[in-house]
């Protein structure tokens, strides 16, 4: 199992707990719940009061405005935002999933192809440097030849900085796989902020719940 599905697999417990939070503080006497709709992990979402007579509350995401849901009970729209994000993180770490094993693919072989381009331009460097100079020595007791000799020079170094370029790009494409990575890592920690988060509001739901039991005659 990937570092990622394990991080799934945490964050879809998590949540799950959370909705069992949910039922009891609704059950027993939530919560402030206008004041959990400021919640960080709500701030994708408009969930707003309609007005007077019903006050039915409605939730729509802020990125496409798609209506999330609508209830005149604020928790019973906050239980189905919370199952939106659920399935929008559970897409979105299926899709960042299934492109790791890929990237690794990626990696190893550009890096492995980075390693025998530059041990090949060196042993082609050492060999056209050795001829080059073989050239320029000839040069010097043949003046007749020092014409095809620098032209020789010439095609020798445009090999060479050919081959540079070509071990250029190969550091490109690590550089971008790199920052690919550096993007998987952004999403983890972000999943984990998520995940610390609503183990308080758990944490606090717990309390409330057990204060309200020991009130009961």
């Amino acid at each position: 199992m990937t570092k990622i599905a394990k991080i799934l697999v945490v964050f879809v417990a998590v949540v799950s707990l959370a909705f069992a939070g949910f039922a009891v503080t609704t059950t027993f006497g939530g919560p402030d719940w206008r004041a959990i709709t400021q919640a960080p992990y709500f701030q994708h979402y408009n969930i707003v009061p309609g007005g007077a007579p019903e006050f039915i509350w409605t939730a729509t995401r802020v990125s496409d405005g798609a209506q999330i849901a609508t209830s005149k009970r604020l928790p019973e729209v906050l239980v189905k935002v919370m199952d939106d994000i659920l399935q929008r993180q559970q897409a979105e770490l299926q899709v960042l999933n299934d492109r790791e094993p890929l990237l690794k693919t990626r990696v190893e072989s550009l890096t492995k192809a980075k390693a025998n381009a530059e041990k090949a331009l060196q042993a082609y460097e050492t060999v056209q440097r050795e001829r080059l100079a073989a050239v320029r020595k000839q040069n010097e007791d043949i003046s007749g030849k020092v014409i095809a000799a620098t032209q020789e020079a010439q095609k020798i170094e445009d090999e060479i900085a050919l081959r540079r370029e070509d071990v250029a790009s190969l550091q490109l494409q690590m550089e971008e796989l790199k920052a690919d990575q550096f993007r998987l890592q952004e999403v983890q920690k972000n999943l984990e902020s998520l995940r610390t988060q609503l183990h308080g509001d758990l944490e606090r739901a717990a309390i409330r719940e057990q204060g309200l039991t020991q009130q009961v005659p």
